[in-house]
């Protein structure tokens, strides 16, 4: 997220086209691979050192990123990130919901979300700020610390826990594809969740400094902003989900993300930018624990790091995908809006695909 709030910068610092956002955004489907196979690990050995493995890279990442000039080795940079970026994901999300279950599990799983929001929240609110302050690679230097910092802490500080006597030492039996049987339905709202959030934080921040003449530092506060609300709404997840049901607040993030999308897409005034994104953040960050908690239910202990290696890869694939797509759009077309019209009819396609699946499992329970 540091790269996003950097691109309205990187643009003029390297003449960035659409299409080459798009590209960087692309660079998301490394981790499709990345994630699978460390989400197969992950269900063979739950070691706290899988998580350190992944801060390490993401901070060498932006150590190499200082001595970045021009686009081919900034992408080659990206790359290395998101191999790191791998590691958080599949190994986080599957040792909590190994370790909290039954009532505690959505609880669990949106204070999870709310803590790594909290982190996209410092790079989008400061990192445009300090470029423009300090010079564009000021909030490399930061991030790099932050996440080498990760790495000690995490390996001086962090226990052994019980997911790592209870399934450590247990070899999942299941084949990917039985895992994957279980999930597949959901391919498209996971998609369209990775779609929302990776279009929205990549072309947000553009289409307002380039229709709006919004600066970049107020363009990515606006979107830290949309992040933040997410974040105290994800705290709020296990009482809401009780409350409504996961599935319910899951439809109506998706509802939120038709119409939002579609006024940020035609409109950069404030009085309509910061109503949007303060609804929009507040449902759509809720549908992120909503998916981890359908998943959990659907999948056994044992094959979770292979859920979540599945359910990431299609989310930060089908995500970067739509970014790619949708920056040679707004490219050829000269329009940064373009991208939220296309992820508004991806969202209605993920409505229709979420309400399919609560009437399947309807049925089933009926039966």
């Amino acid at each position: 997220m540091v790269l996003v709030a950097l691109i309205p910068i990187l643009v003029q610092e390297m003449s960035l086209s659409y299409y080459d956002i798009g590209l960087l955004g692309f660079g998301l489907l490394i981790s499709v691979a990345v994630q699978f196979m460390v989400g197969r690990i992950a269900d063979r050995v739950v070691s706290k050192y899988l998580l350190e493995v992944g801060a390490g890279l993401m901070g060498a990442s932006f150590v190499l990123i200082l001595l970045v000039n021009d686009f081919p080795t900034l992408f080659a940079v990206v790359i290395v990130m998101r191999i790191g970026a791998a590691f958080y994901h599949p190994v986080g999300t599957s040792w909590i919901t190994r370790e909290f279950s039954g009532p505690y599990l959505d609880t669990a799983i949106g204070v999870q979300s709310g803590v790594g929001n909290f982190g996209v929240i410092l790079a989008l609110g400061t990192s445009g700020f300090l470029a423009e302050a300090y010079g564009w690679k000021t909030p490399c230097v930061l991030w790099a610390t932050l996440n080498f910092a990760a790495v000690i802490a995490g390996t001086l500080l962090l226990k052994e826990t019980k997911a790592n006597t209870l399934i450590g030492a247990k070899l999942s039996k299941r084949s990917s594809r039985e895992t994957f049987d279980k999930m597949w339905l959901l391919v498209v709202p996971i998609i369209g969740g990775g779609a929302l959030y990776q279009i929205t934080s990549y072309f947000g921040p553009i289409n307002l400094t380039e229709s709006g003449r919004w600066t970049a530092g107020s363009a990515d506060l606006a979107f830290a902003v949309w992040i933040c609300i997410g974040t105290v709404t994800s705290y709020y997840f296990g009482s809401m989900s009780t409350r409504y049901g996961k599935e319910i607040l899951l439809q109506f993030g998706y509802l939120l993300g038709i119409i939002a999308p579609l006024a940020l897409a035609f409109s950069s005034q404030w009085q309509i930018v910061i109503p949007v994104v303060l609804v929009y953040g507040a449902f759509l960050f809720m549908t992120y624990p909503a998916l981890f908690s359908i998943i959990s239910e659907a999948t056994d202990p044992a094959e979770r790091g292979t859920a979540f290696g599945i359910l990431f890869g299609f989310q930060l694939g089908g995500g970067a995908t739509m970014v790619y797509l949708s920056g040679i759009l707004a490219d050829s077309l000269d329009d940064p809006s373009i991208p939220f019209v296309i992820v508004a009819a991806l969202s209605l396609a993920s409505l229709v695909t979420v309400q399919i699946w609560r009437t399947r499992r309807r049925n089933v329970k009926t039966v």
